[in-house]
């Protein structure tokens, strides 16, 4: 499995005390934090108090193969600043590790970090459906019968010599899909881009797609709900206590009726439209996005095969039904467990909207970002979804960043990798 690492400036803190007298890291000896099976393991903890080294201080250290779901528990005492936790594991997953210092007055301080011992070897949970590209097919047959009646609405744009257009078209059932489609400087042909948001309900910025534009993209970037944009702030707020409440959730007893699973539709429509558009060259689709965002890339990569490249970071909806096998399952969770009893009609519905079954179908290049205090995404779930992809791939870890923020290797393998697909 093909590893992008940047050990540069992975050895920042990560938790500082809200009194900003207690600092408190953990991190791995090794800076990519990857393992094979049986080899130990060494995580540093590091701790100050106002500044100076902390010697004789307990701090207690959580290990866990499913996201702290369950954890083995150690009590570890710094010298000089410092301890050291070895740990072995025998079987491939990704192993987190949270450190607590809890003083004798005041809120606990944490530390989080995480390894990966044998990633590749991380399959999912289920299989892929027998029939998933059936069903699939079939609902992508519905949207394609529909025209797509596209209405572009010019925006002023903030670069001169680029255009900017609010877009709104057709969806089934009465629903729209929309976004704001920018246009490169010149005549093209230009490269297609899709770029698919993170969750929430909220008006899109036009600056989205122009940023994408500014790369030399004839770039789309969708709404992932059939919503319009640029009004105002309250409209998305009384959205969210209305008709989107929950939305992940809505319908997700079935396939037929899922959420999340017409969000994916609308992706197909998506990259439809930038095809459709005279400026794009015909050759080059690259899909992209982060968590939400991620599924939505990887779900147009699958559904459509003009997408020639995908670029997702720590994306959702991986493994779903994973708590089958002891892991963490990804947000948004879908499949409702009673007990350790998963209901059968949600585990079913969530197998046709899950990202490993989606990335079992593609076969472009793919390029996957995960970071190892992302507990949103677990590493996880997004491994046994990189290790479903078919066609070439490489996955961009940052051992010592979160779900958001920044994350140095993703960053700079991803601005690589859309410049290199852009066929330019």
């Amino acid at each position: 499995m093909p590893l992008l690492l940047v050990a540069a400036a992975l050895l920042c803190p990560v938790v500082i005390a809200a009194a900003q007298t207690v600092e408190l890291t953990v991190r791995n000896e090794r800076a990519d934090a990857l393992y094979q099976r049986g080899e130990t393991a060494t995580f540093i903890i590091e701790m100050k108090t106002a500044g100076e080294p902390a010697t004789g201080v307990p701090v207690d250290v959580e290990l866990s193969t499913n996201a702290f779901r369950q954890s083995e528990r150690r009590r570890v005492v710094l010298e000089d600043g410092q301890a050291r936790v070895p740990v072995t594991q025998e079987e491939s997953c990704v192993l987190w590790v949270r450190v607590t210092y809890q003083p004798d007055d005041g809120d606990p301080v944490r530390a989080l970090t995480g390894a990966a011992f044998h990633p590749e070897g991380i399959e999912p949970s289920l299989p892929c459906p027998d029939d998933f590209r059936a069903f699939w097919d079939a609902r992508k047959a519905r949207m394609d019968a529909l025209p797509m009646n596209p209405v572009l609405t010019p925006v002023p744009s903030p670069v001169e010599g680029y255009e900017v257009f609010s877009v709104t078209m057709d969806g089934l059932d009465g629903t729209i899909v929309t976004g704001y489609l920018a246009k490169p400087a010149g005549d093209g042909p230009f490269p297609g881009l899709v770029r698919f948001q993170w969750s929430g309900v909220y008006s899109l910025d036009p600056n989205w797609a122009l940023n994408y534009a500014r790369l030399g993209y004839l770039a789309f970037n969708m709404n992932p709900h059939d919503i319009e944009n640029g009004l105002p702030e309250q409209h998305y707020k009384d959205l969210v206590r209305g008709r989107l409440a929950a939305y992940t959730h809505q319908g997700r007893e079935s396939r037929e009726t899922s959420y999340m699973g017409q969000m994916a539709l609308r992706c197909h429509r998506a990259v439809e439209f930038v095809a459709a558009q005279p400026e794009w060259d015909g050759l080059h689709m690259v899909s992209t996005g982060h968590s939400m965002g991620g599924f939505q890339a990887l779900a147009a990569a699958a559904l459509n095969p003009r997408v020639t490249a995908v670029a997702a970071d720590a994306p959702g909806v991986c493994d779903q039904t994973a708590a089958l096998v002891g892991r963490a399952p990804g947000w948004p969770h879908l499949v409702i467990v009673r007990g350790n009893e998963p209901d059968p009609a949600t585990l079913t519905a969530a197998r046709y909207v899950d990202s490993v079954n989606f990335a079992a179908q593609i076969t472009v290049p793919a390029l996957i970002g995960t970071a190892f205090q992302d507990l949103t995404c677990p590493s996880s779930g997004v491994f046994a979804a990189y290790n479903a992809l078919q066609g070439p791939k490489e996955v961009a870890v940052d051992p010592l960043s979160g779900h958001s923020g920044q994350k140095p290797n993703w960053s700079r393998r991803s601005q690589e990798f859309l410049r290199e697909h852009r066929g330019r």
